[in-house]
C-alpha cells in the first residue's frame, strides 16, 4: 500500500486533538504529487513539441518532388507551421505556469484551484492538437487533390471511393492520436482528479 494510502488511514484514525499535523502532513504529499504530474505534463509537450519538429524536417528531407515547396502548397505550409507552433510553445509556457504555481501553493484551496486550472489546459491543448491535425488533412487533401499531386487515378475508380479512403485515413490517425493522449495525459490528469478527490475531504 502506498505511503499516502496509509497516511490518509492514519489521519481517519486519529484523536480530535491532533488533526493539524495529520492534515499538514497530507497535504504536503498532495501538493508534492500534483507537482511531480504537473512537471511530467510539462516536460512530455517538450517531447512532443520535438517529435512534431523533428517529422517535420524528415518529412522535408524525403520529400522527392518537393510538394511543400510548391506555390499552392508552401503558403499553407507556412501559415499552419506558424499557428501550430505558436499556439503548442503557448500551452507550454502555460504547463510551466501551472506547475510553478502549485510549487507556491499555500493552502488547500489553492492547491484544488490550480489541480482544476492543470486538467483544463490539458483538455484544451489535446482538444486544439486533433482539431488542427483534422483540419489541416483536410486542407492538405483538397491541395493534393486539386493538383493532381495524387498522380493518375486509376480508370473506373471513383471519387466517392478515393474520398472514403481519405475519411477512413483521418478516422484511424485520429484514433491514434486520441489513444495516445488518454494513455499519456488521460493518466496524468487522472491521477490529478485523484488527488483533488483527496484536497477536497481534507477541505470537508
Amino acid at each position: 500500500m502506498e505511503g499516502l494510502d496509509l497516511l490518509k488511514q492514519e489521519w481517519k484514525k486519529q484523536d480530535a486533538s491532533l488533526p493539524k499535523y495529520k492534515s499538514n502532513d497530507l497535504y504536503k504529499m498532495l501538493l508534492e504529487k500534483s507537482s511531480s504530474i504537473v512537471k511530467w505534463i510539462f516536460y512530455i509537450s517538450i517531447i512532443e513539441f520535438v517529435f512534431w519538429i523533428g517529422l517535420s524536417v524528415i518529412i522535408a528531407i524525403f520529400d522527392k518532388d518537393n510538394m511543400m515547396t510548391k506555390p499552392e502548397f508552401q503558403v499553407f505550409n507556412w501559415i499552419s507551421n506558424i499557428i501550430f507552433y505558436g499556439v503548442i510553445i503557448f500551452f507550454m509556457v502555460k504547463f510551466y505556469i501551472n506547475y510553478k504555481r502549485i510549487n507556491t501553493d499555500d493552502s488547500i484551496k489553492g492547491l484544488m484551484r490550480n489541480i482544476i486550472h492543470t486538467r483544463r489546459t490539458v483538455k484544451h491543448y489535446v482538444w486544439f492538437n486533433l482539431i488542427f491535425f483534422a483540419l489541416s488533412f483536410c486542407v492538405v487533401s483538397v491541395l493534393m487533390y486539386t493538383h493532381n499531386e495524387f498522380g493518375t487515378t486509376p480508370e473506373g475508380v471513383s471519387p466517392y471511393l478515393l474520398l472514403f479512403v481519405l475519411i477512413a485515413t483521418l478516422i484511424v490517425i485520429l484514433g491514434i492520436l486520441i489513444l495516445f493522449y488518454r494513455l499519456v495525459y488521460g493518466i496524468l490528469t487522472r491521477r490529478l482528479k485523484k488527488n483533488y478527490k483527496e484536497l477536497k475531504t481534507m477541505e470537508i
